[in-house]
């Protein structure tokens, strides 16, 4: 499959110069105007062929409409739904370090002094371990040569890809994942990502996960002016030391946005 966007065919050109200036024709003959129309839109044709997208720039331009530094710029309701409950919490950069966080519920009552320590505790040690990284590390999550377009309609494209490894650990890890992007085309944004296993995975000694599945999702904010998460779903499925099995589900929800100036 060519991996180029088509372009507007000759015949188009030309039907559409005549159309566009069909009163400048002249008996036995072609005006002057109508040929100067001609070779401008025959110069576009020409500068759009050398310009058209390829299936990595396409992706790449996605990737970049993603909003950056999230946490940074926008607060949020953030909703989790896992083995031990649903946890509601509000997230606003604008609060004090240490206070940007706060659990707001847990199946649906007040939640306890030590559900609200230990939300922070782990929320607080996960911006600890994301410090110094950037969230359009998602724009390096596509090994180089590996795009390619599996459906398209005249509302999106939906593209494979194999992610890209940072380490050989990690490398070992992804070699059996594989992954699929939604691009809508009208905003060119993605809309959705998905990574699943073909083959069962072994992180490290003693451990095998016979089912990896993640699934983000993204929309557009409110004025349009962003793009933002909307979801993560998890699904992990394995045994540790051949004998402790493991099947755990979450779900993510991401909902209330608004933009802040700190």
């Amino acid at each position: 499959m060519a991996d180029k966007i088509p372009e507007m065919g000759l015949k188009t050109v030309r039907g559409f110069a005549c159309l566009k200036n069909v009163r400048n024709l002249r008996v036995g003959g072609v005006s002057k105007t109508v040929m100067k129309v001609f070779i401008t839109l025959l110069a576009i044709l020409a500068t759009t062929a050398s310009h058209a997208e390829t299936y990595e720039e396409i992706v790449e331009r996605a990737f970049d409409a993603i909003e950056p530094r999230i946490r940074d710029h926008w607060a949020f309701t953030q909703t989790t739904s896992n083995a031990d409950g649903v946890y509601v919490a509000r997230y606003d950069p604008r609060r004090p370090d240490g206070a940007m966080w706060e659990l707001l519920t847990v199946d649906d009552r007040e939640p306890t002094a030590e559900e609200h320590d230990d939300f922070l505790a782990d929320k607080y040690r996960d911006a600890e371990d994301k410090e110094g990284k950037d969230d359009d590390e998602r724009r390096a999550m596509v090994s180089p040569g590996s795009v390619e377009l599996v459906e398209e309609s005249s509302a999106y494209w939906i593209f494979a890809f194999k992610p890209l490894a940072d380490s050989d650990d990690e490398a070992g890890f992804m070699k059996h994942v594989d992954a699929r992007l939604h691009v809508v085309k009208d905003g060119h944004y993605v809309s959705a990502i998905t990574m699943m296993n073909s083959k069962p995975i072994k992180p490290g000694k003693g451990v095998k996960l016979n089912k990896f599945d993640v699934s983000m999702e993204f929309s557009l904010s409110p004025n349009g002016g962003a793009v933002l998460p909307r979801s993560v779903s998890t699904r992990i499925q394995g045994r540790a030391m051949l004998i402790v099995g493991f099947d755990e589900d979450e779900n993510v929800e991401f909902s209330d946005y608004q933009r802040v100036i700190k």
